[in-house]
C-alpha cells in the first residue's frame, strides 16, 4: 500500500472536540514510547538477521528444529496483532451524531442484513455483527436504530496528486498523475502498517465537524490551511472536479483501506467514469464476493497487497485470512480489471524463500505470468520497530525465484541500490521497453502497447 504524503489532516487536540469526541487516538510520541523497549532489540536483531535466515532455509547443519523456533519467537515483536472485534456501544452520539450528519459525512452503508435491530455487516470477511450503537472493526461503520451506517463519506483525512507508479502501477498509464486520497479506517490491524496514523484511527479522529463547511475546489486549493483541512469535505464530485483541473485521468482510492470506505469510493468512481476518467483501487483485496462484483464495474485497475502466502502469518501479522484475498484476484482477472501485485518482505515473517516460490507457482497457475509482481522492502514501522529494513540482497532472490517460475513481470519496490529495480524487459526478446528511476518514467519505448524491437504485446493498460 503506497505511503500517504502531501495534504493531510492534521490531529484535532481542542478541549471542545476531546469533548464531542472522547477516547482520541494516542499520539505518535506516546505510540513510539510504547515500543521502545522492543525497539532496544533492533541492533540485535539486525545483527542476527543473516544467521536467523540461514537455519530457516534449511542451512544450519545440526542445529535443531527447537531452536529455530526459538529464534523466531526471539525476534518476533514484543506485541502482538489485536483481535478482530468491534467497538461495543462506541458510535457517535448527541451533538458529534448530529454534526456528522449536518457535514453530509454519513450515508446509509450498502452490503449488509438487518436482524432485527442488530446489524451483520456482509461488506469484508471479518461479517461484524452490530447491536445498536456498536461500531465495526474498520472503525467507520455503526448500527444507529438498526441501520448501518459509514461514517467515511467525504471527510477524506489525505490527498495528493501522485505518480501512477507510487501505487504501485508500472503497466496502467506509466508516466501520469493520479489524483489521490484516503479515509482513516481498515478491516485490517498489520503490525507493520506505513499509514497507521490513518487506518487505525477513527474518522472522527482525523476531522472536525465543527464551524463553518469547507469543500475542496482549485480555488481553495492555493489557500488551505492545516485548521481548513481538517474541517474540509471532498464530495464526489469535488474529487473528480480536482482530478479534471490538475490533468490526471485517473483517480486512486488509497492510503488507508478503501473497502471500508466503500460507498465514498463507489459513488466517486461511478461520477469519474462518466466524466471519461479512470479508477484505481489501492488494497489488501479483503472484500466479499458480491461488493467486489460490483466495484469491478466501475473501476479500471487495482493494485493488491498479497502480504503472505500463509494463513498463519496472515492472521499473526495482519489479522485476517489468506483466502479472499486470493479469490479476490481470480474474480478482479474474470471481471476485466487490469491488477498488479505487491508482496512486501518482512524480516523473519514473509522473506522464506520457499514460501515466496509457492506464491509465485500460484500466480502462475491460477492468474497466468502477465500480471506484475512487486516485491516491497520493509522499513521498520508501527509496532515493527524492533525489525531490520528488508536487505536488497532479499529482494533480489525473491525476484530471481518469480523468473523461475515464470512470471515475466518482476520489480523491485522501496530500493534504490538496485539499478534495474523498476525496468520492464519484454518477455520475448528481453529488451529494455521502460526504464523507472524510482516513482518517474525516465524512458519508454512501447510503440502501441508493444516491444518495437520484436513486435510482442506487452500486458497493460498504455492508452
Amino acid at each position: 500500500m503506497d505511503q500517504a504524503q502531501g495534504f493531510r489532516s492534521q490531529e484535532v487536540t481542542g478541549p471542545a472536540f476531546r469533548a464531542m469526541a472522547p477516547g482520541r487516538k494516542l499520539s505518535r510520541r506516546r505510540w513510539l514510547a510504547y515500543g521502545a523497549c522492543a525497539a532496544g532489540c533492533a541492533a540485535a536483531a539486525g545483527g542476527a538477521y543473516y544467521g536467523w535466515r540461514w537455519l530457516r532455509r534449511g542451512e544450519g547443519g545440526s542445529w535443531s528444529e527447537s531452536l529455530t523456533k526459538a529464534l523466531a519467537q526471539t525476534f518476533k515483536p514484543l506485541v502482538s496483532a489485536d483481535s478482530a472485534d468491534v467497538f461495543k456501544a462506541d458510535a457517535p452520539k448527541g451533538e458529534l451524531w448530529e454534526a456528522w450528519q449536518r457535514r453530509g459525512w454519513v450515508r446509509e452503508a450498502r452490503h449488509y442484513l438487518k436482524l432485527g435491530q442488530n446489524i451483520h455487516c456482509k461488506l469484508c470477511p471479518n461479517e461484524c455483527r452490530l447491536a445498536p450503537e456498536d461500531r465495526g472493526h474498520c472503525r467507520n461503520r455503526v448500527n444507529k436504530e438498526g441501520v448501518l451506517y459509514t461514517l467515511a463519506y467525504g471527510n477524506a483525512c489525505s490527498f495528493n496528486n501522485d505518480p501512477v507508479e507510487k501505487k504501485p502501477l508500472y503497466h496502467f498509464l506509466p508516466g501520469t498523475k493520479t489524483f489521490s486520497f484516503a479515509i482513516s479506517g481498515c478491516g485490517f490491524r498489520c503490525l507493520n502498517c506505513q499509514n497507521w496514523d490513518i487506518s487505525q484511527r477513527k474518522p472522527e479522529e482525523s476531522k472536525d465537524p465543527r464551524g463553518e463547511s469547507v469543500r475542496l475546489s482549485p480555488e481553495m486549493l492555493r489557500k488551505l490551511t492545516a485548521e481548513a483541512i481538517d474541517r474540509l469535505s471532498l464530495f464526489p464530485e469535488d474529487a473528480v472536479a480536482m482530478a479534471e483541473y490538475l490533468g490526471s485521468p485517473s483517480i486512486s482510492y488509497t492510503y488507508s483501506e478503501p473497502t471500508v470506505w466503500y460507498e465514498y469510493m463507489y459513488d466517486t468512481a461511478q461520477l469519474a467514469r462518466q466524466k471519461g476518467l479512470k479508477n484505481i483501487w489501492v488494497t489488501c483485496g479483503y472484500i466479499q464476493e458480491k461488493p467486489l462484483r460490483e466495484l469491478a464495474q466501475v473501476i479500471d485497475a487495482a493494485n493488491v497487497d498479497l502480504k503472505s502466502f500463509s494463513q498463519e502469518i496472515y492472521r499473526t501479522l495482519n489479522t485476517g485470512k489468506l483466502e479472499p484475498v486470493l479469490r479476490c484476484l481470480k474474480i478482479l482477472k474474470q471481471e476485466g480489471v487490469w491488477f498488479e501485485v505487491t508482496n512486501l518482505v518482512v524480516p523473519t515473517y514473509t522473506d522464506d524463500l520457499q514460501m515466496i516460490r509457492r506464491m509465485c507457482q500460484w500466480m502462475l497457475d491460477e492468474l497466468g505470468p502477465d500480471w506484475p509482481l512487486h516485491f516491497s522492502r520493509f522499513r521498520p514501522a508501527h509496532k515493527l520497530t524492533n525489525l531490520p529494513p528488508t536487505p536488497a540482497s532479499v529482494l533480489i532472490e525473491a525476484r530471481q525465484i518469480a523468473r523461475e517460475c515464470g512470471l515475466h513481470y518482476v520489480y523491485i519496490g522501496n530500493v534504490h541500490e538496485v539499478d534495474d529495480a523498476g525496468i520492464t524487459y519484454c518477455p520475448g526478446c528481453r529488451r529494455e521497453l521502460i526504464y523507472r528511476e524510482g516513482f518517474f518514467v525516465i524512458r519508454n519505448e512501447l510503440k502501441e502497447g508493444k516491444c518495437p524491437f520484436c513486435g510482442r504485446k506487452i500486458a497493460g493498460v498504455w492508452a
